[in-house]
C-alpha cells in the first residue's frame, strides 16, 4: 500500500492536487479522493463585472414569482447534487453548472426523463410535460 500511497501522491503533485483520502476495501480493490485547484483562467475566478445574461427577462408579476420560485428549486437540486447534500465543500463548480442544467430542462435523453431501466426513481412526481416552444 506505501508504494501506491506514493503513486498517488505523485499524481497529486503534478496538478497541484491534495489527496483527501486512500484506502483499501475488503475485495481487495482500492480508492482515493483527491481536491484539485482550479486552472488560473477559469470562469469563477476571472476578474470582471458581475452582471447577470438575464435571457429569460421579464418583469413583476405572477409569472416572474412563480418562475423564480421554480429556479431556487433547481438551484437547490444543483448545490446539493455538487455536493453530495452538503457534505462535500470542495466542489466543483462545473459540475454544479451542469446539474443546474439537467435540473431545469431534465435529463440529457430524448424526453428529457431518466431512462435507466425504467426505474421512475429519478424522475419528478408527476413528469411535467415537455416545452413546446411556441410556433412563428
Amino acid at each position: 500500500m506505501p508504494r501506491i500511497k506514493n503513486k498517488i501522491q505523485e499524481l497529486a503533485d503534478m496538478v497541484g492536487g491534495r489527496i483527501d483520502e486512500v484506502g483499501a476495501l475488503p475485495d481487495g480493490s482500492g480508492f482515493a479522493t483527491m481536491s484539485m485547484p482550479l486552472p488560473a483562467d477559469h470562469w469563477l475566478t476571472r476578474a470582471g463585472v458581475n452582471v447577470p445574461p438575464m435571457p429569460w427577462r421579464m418583469g413583476e408579476g405572477p409569472e416572474r414569482s412563480a418562475m423564480a420560485e421554480k429556479l431556487r428549486l433547481v438551484a437547490k437540486y444543483a448545490i446539493r447534487c455538487s455536493t453530495m447534500n452538503g457534505k462535500e465543500d470542495d466542489f466543483d463548480p462545473d459540475a454544479m453548472v451542469q446539474n443546474f442544467v439537467v435540473g431545469m430542462l431534465g435529463y440529457w435523453s430524448e424526453d428529457g426523463t431518466s431512462n435507466l431501466c425504467g426505474d421512475p426513481y429519478d424522475n419528478p412526481a408527476p413528469i411535467p410535460p415537455i416545452y413546446e416552444a411556441p410556433k412563428c
